[in-house]
């Protein structure tokens, strides 16, 4: 049996397939950007998951399971609302209905995000309710709510993570509003000044990518019994502050502070931490805390082979 990975060629999903292929596994991986992977056990597939006629042929009858991870995110998604409509929305509707006309009910882990509770809590549980204030969020929040309905009618076994913000990225930045938490480690830690865009005081939930995969495999091993099949990782409250702290003793790059206002206007109400006890009663772990986030960074990128995968 064969394990389908969309979003390959992106941070988490590069991850998760280095991972997948060090566990023996047989992996379809696809993204539209070039993957690259030297790993055993690895097909890689090229295109566009917005052509339906292309997610819906990934499903085939071999494929035990999806991770499905690729999306267009935040700020992206926020700017072409078509485009992070058919990526976001209607890609992953192929996939699912793929797996319904597969007729043996894969496993289906998707990565949905902390942006399905919007903005205005400072910590998020399990008992926040969902009331997304991005489109990338709404776009999250259908898909899981799709997942749990396919997952009740027997078309697939499904898992939504939602994510909190997963450091330390490598490579280039993406469209992410959260992108300057992974540039003010990453930038310093290479050598190169930052000029970071928020309040030294403004805090995020985050997660390592390490915890985050092994999430995925955690819960691919799941059986989940119930119709609500989202669930929250736990994401520690860090400041801009205490993340350049971490590495300054280390860095040959500089960080100073230069608020962008607008930027700065919806960090100011995303969710400072998250904290799930369904999560944990699974058997879900975050990460330590910061320290552990950056050593984690460069043990898994100090290799330049992995650092371009962004």
């Amino acid at each position: 049996m064969r394990i389908l990975v969309t979003g390959a060629a992106g941070y988490i999903g590069s991850a998760l397939v280095r991972a997948l292929s060090r566990q023996g596994a047989s992996v379809l991986a696809t993204d539209q950007s070039p993957m690259g992977f030297a790993a055993a056990g690895v097909e890689e597939r090229a295109g566009n998951l917005a052509y339906p006629r292309f997610a819906r042929d990934l499903v085939t009858e071999d494929i035990a399971a999806v991770f499905h991870l690729a999306s267009l995110v935040s700020g992206g998604a926020e700017q072409n609302f078509e485009l992070g409509t058919k990526v976001n929305l209607d890609a992953t509707r192929d996939l699912l209905e793929a797996c319904r006309l597969a007729a043996h009910a894969p496993k289906f882990l998707f990565a949905s995000s902390i942006a399905v509770y919007g903005g205005r809590h400072e910590e998020v549980d399990d008992d926040t309710p969902a009331s997304p204030r991005l489109s990338y969020g709404a776009h999250k929040l259908v898909c899981e709510i799709l997942i749990d309905d396919y997952s009740r009618k027997g078309f697939l076994d499904g898992c939504s993570l939602r994510l909190p913000t997963v450091m330390v990225r490598p490579g280039s930045a993406n469209t992410a509003v959260s992108g300057w938490a992974s540039a003010i480690i990453r930038e310093p830690l290479a050598g190169r000044d930052y000029v970071c865009p928020v309040r030294p005081d403004t805090r995020m939930a985050c997660i390592s990518v390490r915890r985050v995969v092994e999430a995925f495999l955690h819960a691919a091993k799941l059986r989940l019994d119930s119709y609500q099949r989202a669930v929250l990782l736990p994401g520690i409250p860090v400041s801009a502050e205490q993340m350049w702290d971490a590495v300054k003793d280390r860095a040959a790059g500089r960080v100073r502070f230069e608020p962008d206002p607008a930027l700065q206007r919806i960090m100011d109400v995303v969710p400072k931490s998250t904290a799930s006890r369904r999560a944990l009663e699974l058997g879900f772990k975050g990460s330590a805390g910061i320290r552990e986030i950056v050593d984690e960074y460069e043990e898994d990128y100090s290799d330049p082979a992995l650092a371009h995968h962004h």
